[in-house]
């Protein structure tokens, strides 16, 4: 006899032996034992579940010549070994991917009239891939599917039951296929192995089911396979071999990789992989099923009634949830889709598979908002840990802890290792080291250990000794400049900060800081001196910075126009004068084209 592929030679013959569809067989059996059978069926599921071959056990079961008293044919008259072997003339299968015209359909109204070739037997129709027929063909069996005649039965079995119009759906009795559960198809699997004479492991098995897909067809088929390479044996490292898969230690080796932000090993891991001739493309996919695991283990404490893996594979989802955050699991799955995507459109695998882990292993790499995300929360984590970690400092004592020095940003030095003089914020020069006035020096603090001196550094604010704002003299304040125009920009806004930066310090009279706006700004003088918030913004970080508290005035850089301490004159304006005087004024007084001539070098030129 000729050699038959394992999901041939072990089809079922009865419904009992059909795997995992007890919710179907069973109440098939029933109808037939009740002599209830429905004009027409609608079998719909994944591949290698077991539609066609139900639709043959239900045409043995009407046809049988010694039916058992459960509705089961005996597999061993004439007529159930004739439907077995495709011979029987009452039973007739059509695939409508290539029957899908109205000519066929009229071919199969006109059979149907026809009585059996037997007296009393039934004539059986079974239609596979039914979702292709074209809509015309679907209206065209329309009637024949409501009221075909009593000797005849359609079954019509797809895929992808959503295709069929809603005329062909209402008009039969429909039963879904499930996938079937990884215990049942390795159950089913080892006693298929056993009478084969196979050396089967659990795990070889348990990964077998796992790539079927709940498929019996595709189990039996990789089983045969693997057993061809292996010489008979069935292990884990043969159906990895056969399938071009990663080892089941990569895909640990994987999170391992993401939780401790290590590049090198996942771009390691990926050239291990290319090595020993795994597909790329599947380890991207089982990846994605890999971290799926993890994620369903985070929030689902009923982790065995959701997933159909093994109960080690789910024990070690679990073991890497305990391990990693949501953040970084929900990344890794946005990021492997995507890239799996780009490896369905033909990029380049290795290069795709790259840039993906390196992605996962360092997100600052990445700019969407996922990784981000995930930037922040370590951060968080660290700092966190370090507030931990970090030992509580002795604080000194109030009678002998030396007071706490004002702590000023450096002064930046010039090439030749002197102070470089800072710049002006109202005209952008710097002042030279005669024009600044000589800083007046800070009193020594008291002699302390290295050790003291880093306990008073983190002293409390109570304990730091307040400065009279008459200590603070035009030295501390050209050397706090910089940090303090840094700062009203931040905390006053691009507007306010705009007319700050024209002001420049002056001097410090009577407890208040007084700066100076150039001459020829006037309005910025006047806007300044009625804004009193951004005055309480200046006064604010000048007495955070230099630690005492100081006021804020003033007035004019022009010496003919008043200053701050100054009394007003006659000639003083009030007020910048109106438009209208100004056209008055200057009415007639400039000739356009002398200003022109003197400003631009222009020529007068006739006109063509």
């Amino acid at each position: 006899m000729e050699y038959q592929a394992l999901y041939r030679k072990y089809r079922p013959q009865r419904f009992g032996e059909v795997v995992g569809q007890d919710h179907v067989t069973l109440t098939l059996a029933r109808e037939v034992q009740n002599d209830r059978v429905a004009h027409a069926y609608l079998f719909a599921g994944p591949r290698g579940t077991g539609k066609t071959t139900t639709a043959r056990i239900i045409a043995k079961a009407l046809n049988c010549e010694n039916p058992g008293v459960d509705g089961e044919p005996d597999a061993t008259c004439s007529s159930c070994l004739a439907i077995a072997a495709g011979t029987s003339l009452d039973v007739i299968e059509l695939d409508a991917a290539s029957h899908n015209k109205v000519e066929d359909v009229r071919e199969i109204r006109a059979n149907v009239g026809t009585v059996a070739s037997v007296g009393g037997a039934r004539r059986v129709y079974i239609l596979d891939e039914a979702h292709m027929l074209s809509r015309a063909a679907s209206n065209a069996l329309l009637k024949t599917l409501e009221e075909p005649p009593d000797h005849a039965h359609f079954v019509l079995a797809t895929t992808e039951p959503y295709k069929l119009p809603d005329t062909i759906r209402s008009r039969t009795q429909r039963f879904d296929f499930h996938p079937i559960g990884s215990e049942i198809l390795i159950g089913h699997l080892e006693r298929i192995a056993r009478a084969e004479s196979m050396s089967v492991t659990p795990d070889g098995l348990a990964l077998v089911a796992r790539h079927a897909r709940g498929s019996v067809r595709d189990a039996l088929g990789l089983l045969e396979q693997v057993a061809a390479l292996g010489d008979g044996t069935v292990d884990a490292r043969g159906v990895t071999r056969t399938l071009g898969l990663a080892d089941t230690d990569a895909f640990t080796r994987l999170a391992a990789a993401v939780v401790g932000r290590d590049a090198p090993g996942a771009l390691a891991l990926v050239s291990e992989i290319a090595a020993e001739g795994a597909d790329l493309r599947r380890f991207v996919a089982d990846a994605i099923e890999f971290f799926r695991g993890i994620f369903l283990a985070l929030y689902a404490p009923n982790l065995e009634e959701i997933l159909d893996d093994p109960p080690d594979v789910i024990a070690e989802y679990r073991s890497q949830a305990r391990e990693m955050e949501a953040v970084d699991v929900l990344r890794s799955i946005d990021l492997l889709g995507e890239a799996l995507l780009r490896l369905r459109e033909g990029r380049e695998e290795r290069l795709v598979t790259e840039l993906t882990v390196l992605r996962l292993a360092r997100p600052e790499t990445s700019l969407d908002a996922a990784s981000i995300t995930a930037r922040i929360d370590r951060v968080e984590e660290r700092l966190r840990r370090l507030q931990e970690r970090e030992p509580t400092a002795t604080q000194p004592s109030s009678s002998t802890a030396p007071p706490k020095p004002i702590e000023l940003p450096p002064q930046p030095e010039t090439s030749s290792g002197g102070a470089e003089p800072e710049p002006t914020a109202a005209t952008g020069s710097r002042r030279t080291p005669e024009e600044a006035p000589a800083p007046e020096p800070a009193p020594e603090p008291a002699t302390q250990e290295p050790a003291a001196a880093e306990a008073t550094a983190i002293d409390e604010p109570a304990d730091e000794p307040v400065v009279e704002s008459a200590d603070v003299g035009m030295g501390t304040i050209d050397e706090i400049w910089p940090a303090l125009i840094a700062r009203v920009r931040e905390e006053a806004g691009p507007r306010r900060h705009a007319l700050f930066r024209e002001t420049s310090p002056a001097a410090v009279e009577d407890g208040a800081l007084v700066l100076e706006v150039p001459g020829h700004l006037p309005f910025h003088l006047a806007q300044l001196r009625e804004d009193d918030r951004l005055t309480g913004i200046i006064a604010s970080v000048l007495g955070d910075l230099v630690g005492a508290p100081l006021g804020v005035a003033y007035r004019s850089g022009d010496a003919d126009q008043p200053g701050l301490f100054e009394t007003p004159t006659d000639d003083t304006p009030e007020r910048a004068p109106d438009k209208d005087d100004l056209e008055e004024a200057g009415a007639g007084a400039v000739d356009p084209t002398e200003v022109l001539a003197d400003v631009f070098d222009a020529e007068v030129v006739d006109e063509p």
